[in-house]
C-alpha cells in the first residue's frame, strides 16, 4: 500500500454525478452543518473540510402566485 501523492480531502462534488439527489443531500449536509457550528467561522471550517460550499445550502423560494 503506497501514498500516490495528491490530497487526502475529498474532490469537490464535480467527481460525483450531479443529480437531483446530490444536489439534495449535499444541501442537507451545508443545513447540518450550519445548525451544529459554534460560530460562522466554525460553519466556515466544518463545510471547508467536507468539500461543501455554503450556496449549496441554499433553498430557492417559490414566487407567489399571481392574484386572478
Amino acid at each position: 500500500m503506497g501514498f500516490s501523492g495528491g490530497s487526502s480531502v475529498a474532490e469537490s462534488h464535480d467527481v460525483f454525478e450531479d443529480t437531483a439527489l446530490v444536489r439534495e443531500q449535499r444541501r442537507r449536509a451545508v443545513r447540518a452543518v450550519a445548525s451544529a457550528a459554534a460560530d460562522a467561522g466554525d460553519c466556515a471550517l466544518l463545510l471547508e473540510a467536507l468539500g461543501l460550499k455554503p450556496t449549496e445550502g441554499v433553498t430557492a423560494v417559490p414566487e407567489p402566485r399571481p392574484a386572478d
